[in-house]
């Protein structure tokens, strides 16, 4: 049946709608709510944050800050975010492959011929 729209902040869709600059404080207040899960659900997060627009990535950076890896190893990190996903050791190397491709492209250091890096 119908699928129920995601909660807006109204200064968020004012901000928006106006086609104002977007303000850092609305960018915050919103990353805060995603992160909470207040009023979201998990899979209306990714959609926010991923926008190619200012907006989205001021608070997609916002979204960021909640989070505290500072002291976990890459793997720790990975799990703490997502351990359902993560317990199996073909879903860790699939996925530290996928972070290798991108650092490799992040980086530069990209090859011109094919090399499985991961096999």
């Amino acid at each position: 049946m119908g699928q129920t729209q995601p909660a807006r902040d109204p200064e968020v869709l004012e901000v928006l709608t106006n086609g104002l600059k977007p303000d850092l404080q609305a960018a915050r207040r919103l990353a805060k709510r995603l992160y909470a899960l207040d009023r979201f659900r998990k899979s209306d997060v990714a959609p926010h944050l991923s926008k190619n627009n200012d907006f989205s990535q001021m608070v997609a950076q916002e979204y960021l800050e909640h989070f505290n890896f500072s002291s976990m190893n890459i793997d720790q990190a990975l799990r703490s975010c997502n351990p359902e996903t993560l317990s199996t050791d073909d879903s860790i190397h699939t996925l530290t492959c996928a972070v290798m491709l991108l650092n490799t492209d992040l980086h530069g250091n990209v090859r011109t011929q094919t090399n499985p890096v991961c096999l």
